[in-house]
């Protein structure tokens, strides 16, 4: 079922995460610790570069090497996209070099992720997800 939704639960994800970096968020500052919006940014970019992963890989079609690499860099270049957008069309958003090294973070350990587990299948010899 994953294989036959997971372009469109992509393009919503995108959809989503573009809007909450765009809009204005009010949220009271005393409950969030102050490295919160950088663990978001981590988190929600793990889940970003999975689901693209996936995207590629089913829908493209695209050999496991490649897969990673578009997925990643895709995820990079959308997430500095998204740091410009905000210091260009919203007053009050500002991008910042630090949430880019989150995004970043997120790319890499979901990279890692997917990369040793298909380490691990193969080592049992069981090829399920590529």
């Amino acid at each position: 079922m994953l294989r036959k939704t997971i372009f469109l639960v992509s393009i919503l994800y995108t959809v989503l995460l573009t809007a909450v970096s765009l809009v204005k968020i009010n949220l009271n500052q005393g409950y969030i610790p102050s490295f919160g919006d950088k663990i978001f940014h981590t988190l929600a970019y793990v889940v970003f570069t999975l689901l693209w992963l996936g995207t590629f890989h089913f829908k493209l079609k695209m050999p496991f090497n490649k897969v990673l690499l578009t997925a990643a860099l895709f995820s990079f270049c959308f997430g500095v996209i998204i740091e410009l957008l905000q210091g260009w069309l919203t007053i009050s958003r500002q991008g910042d070099v630090k949430d880019v090294i989150a995004n970043t973070i997120g790319i890499l350990f979901a990279v890692v992720l997917i990369w040793s587990i298909k380490k691990r299948l193969l080592k049992n010899n069981n090829t399920l997800l590529f």
